[in-house]
């Protein structure tokens, strides 16, 4: 009985001896793979663990070695980085708890063009009311969309023109419901930007900003956008392009009133809405959320200081120092300089100017020239006789 057991054995060893040299000769870089992978092997047994968190660590170097479409040597970027990596590291200093890694947005020359040749809202107005043959003014409405043409593309001044933009801005609007209102900016969005080709007015982002709010989700950073533009009209602009990153709730901009369509007297705290009644614009701002504005709506919509803060105009300045307020995380203010004459209607003095203001205030300034790899998408290119008006 043993002598057959150990005959069973032996042959058993010869089968598998036979399998492996039949494999080393049909496959003969097999057997060098095996041998580097067991070197491989050895070599991190033999360093430990050490070697192998080393590695993991220049792994994750590499991947954040630089944010799409900024400049390499961008100070902005390397000092936004170093934030955000210290934000993440539990070891670190700088850590911030998930929930509390906030950063907020101003949207027009922030994450979107402003020279198109002026703000989205109010190139929509403009547009709606002297361009848009299937929308008939007012004559009143018309004759204050022609001055206000006349004020961005001629420099024609408008007396008291912040007041009146606030007052007839809405009324252009009066009547329509959340969604009628969302396809007339849609329409917008779809129309050439002024100055420029190859752009839609829904695809006039900058890209490297873009880029960033991307980023700071990939490192659970939770992104608001704070505009003085219609909230409405900033959730459709957002679409396909920074939905994925800042959804519906999270954008916070000026509102228009609302109103039940058989509330005669527009009052909603004495109405009960009715199963036929649609909300519908009343033709007045609810709040116009700029300056001091953004930093309240930040309290009453987030109820949290944010630790990042993006804009670019003195505009955004209450925003920006609200942010800085916070002392737990050490709360940072970038703002963009458009200072690019080349890829966009920048104006270098007025940056220059700009500049100094940020950092008498204590904020980090971004320049779109000399910071950005990239500025609007590829295959953009801007109109000489725009550059010459």
């Amino acid at each position: 009985m043993k002598r057959i057991f150990a005959g069973f054995v032996a042959l058993c060893c010869c089968a598998v001896m036979l399998a492996a040299c039949a494999a080393s000769t049909n496959s003969p870089s097999s057997s060098t793979s095996s041998a580097a992978s067991s070197a491989s092997s050895a070599d991190v047994s033999a360093s430990g663990s050490g070697a192998a968190e080393a590695f993991a660590s220049e792994d994750a170097a590499t991947k954040q070695a630089a944010i799409d479409y900024w400049q390499a040597d961008s100070p902005a970027m390397q000092s936004i980085m170093e934030f955000v990596s210290a934000s993440v590291d539990p070891d670190s200093s700088g850590f911030i708890p998930e929930e509390d890694r906030i950063a907020v947005f101003d949207m027009d020359g922030t994450l979107y063009g402003e020279r198109f040749p002026t703000y989205f809202n109010d190139w929509l107005f403009i547009q709606r009311a002297l361009h848009d043959d299937s929308y008939q003014p007012s004559d009143e409405l018309k004759a204050f969309a022609q001055a206000w043409e006349d004020k961005v593309l001629k420099g024609v001044p408008i007396d008291d023109f912040d007041a009146k933009e606030r007052e007839m801005g809405p009324k252009l609007y009066e009547g329509l419901t959340p969604e009628t209102y969302a396809e007339a900016v849609r329409k917008f969005k779809a129309t050439p930007v002024w100055g420029f080709e190859g752009m839609t007015y829904g695809q006039a982002y900058f890209q490297p900003m873009v880029a960033l709010v991307k980023y700071l989700c990939d490192n659970d950073y939770k992104v608001f956008i704070v505009s003085a533009t219609y909230r409405d009209a900033v959730r459709v602009m957002t679409e396909g392009v920074l939905d994925e990153y800042v959804p519906y709730d999270r954008v916070i901009g000026t509102d228009l009133l609302y109103v039940a369509s058989g509330d005669e007297n527009e009052d909603s705290m004495f109405y009960e809405l009715e199963p036929e009644d649609d909300l519908v614009i009343e033709g007045r701002l609810f709040i116009k959320n700029q300056k001091t504005n953004k930093a309240t709506v930040i309290q009453q919509e987030i109820g949290k200081l944010p630790v990042l803060a993006f804009g670019n105009s003195t505009g955004d300045f209450s925003m920006a120092t609200y942010t800085c307020q916070n002392d737990k995380y050490g709360g940072r203010a970038y703002m963009l300089l458009c200072d690019d004459t080349q890829r966009d209607y920048g104006d270098p003095e007025k940056a220059a100017s700009f500049k100094k203001e940020c950092e008498e205030n204590g904020f980090y300034t971004i320049s779109e020239k000399d910071e950005f790899a990239v500025l609007y998408p590829e295959g953009v290119t801007m109109k000489e006789e725009a550059q010459s008006e």
